[in-house]
């Protein structure tokens, strides 16, 4: 559905026939790209800024009445689905090239103890973007970890990752739709789904989401999305998943995903719960 998302994994994708036919169908019927990018405004901006609060003291730190719930996610101040955050050693994240070039690094696993799982913020897929001020989004895989072994062991190491999504194709019917607040509402639950997906990992690697299909805003303030995203479970062949998701917004900014559902565009015939929403 909405944001284009860069290969995460060291090998390039490659569909399986179905699944490149049905991609091609699609694109003929999408004719509108947003980069919501271009909606923020420094208003906007405040709105959506917030901190996320863990063991490794983030920028920004908020009050304690604002910690972030599990399955919440908080809105990143910087671009779209970037966040800075402070850990300490051992990070306990996993690194792998994002692609054959060694353009970058992508987060692969986080391992149990670490910082990083501790802290609740960083998930797998997102991308290492900057340690402290170093721009390493296209340093290769050494240069990487040269920087993170050479950073001091008695201070916080600053972090910057995106979630890698990028842009966000939407059907122009929708695009229609949605007003600016709504649709930055809706771009905010599709990557916090995003998030809940990777972090679960029951499905794969998620690589990208190609296409939001629906959004709507209840009465109750509730988002409900409904996107196509492209996942790997090998490395080398990829399938679409068909996720529809519903999303909150907390007091102190963050989305919080209450519902959260995936179906197979084929093979399973049937849809897979990963958050049920508790009525």
């Amino acid at each position: 559905q909405p944001f284009t998302q860069t290969n995460i994994l060291l090998f390039p994708v490659q569909l399986i026939p179905s699944t490149v036919q049905k991609r091609r169908t699609m694109r003929k019927h999408i004719a509108v790209t947003l980069w919501f990018a271009s909606l923020f405004s420094e208003t906007t901006a405040a709105f959506l800024n917030s901190s996320y609060q863990s063991r490794s003291r983030l920028h920004r730190p908020v009050h304690h009445d604002n910690i972030i719930a599990k399955n919440s996610i908080q809105p990143p101040m910087m671009g779209i689905g970037d966040y800075t955050i402070d850990l300490t050693k051992p990070l306990g994240i996993v690194l792998e090239e994002r692609d054959e070039e060694g353009n970058g690094v992508v987060v692969k696993t986080l391992a149990d103890g670490g910082a990083a799982a501790d802290s609740g913020v960083i998930v797998p897929g997102d991308v290492l973007l900057k340690i402290g001020t170093k721009d390493v989004s296209t340093a290769g895989f050494d240069d990487v970890m040269d920087l993170l072994i050479s950073a001091p062991s008695d201070a916080p190491v600053s972090l910057t990752l995106g979630d890698g999504l990028g842009r966000m194709d939407i059907t122009p019917n929708l695009a229609k739709q949605l007003n600016p607040d709504e649709a930055i509402l809706a771009d905010s639950v599709v990557r916090a789904a995003v998030r809940e997906v990777r972090k679960n990992g029951t499905l794969g690697d998620l690589l990208k989401v190609e296409i939001v299909l629906g959004a709507g805003v209840r009465d109750d303030g509730r988002c409900l999305v409904r996107f196509f995203a492209i996942f790997s479970t090998d490395g080398a062949t990829s399938y679409s998943c068909n996720i529809a998701a519903t999303g909150k917004k907390n007091k102190n900014g963050t989305i919080k995903i209450v519902a959260l559902s995936c179906a197979k565009d084929e093979g399973w015939g049937q849809t897979i719960d990963l958050i049920s929403e508790k009525i």
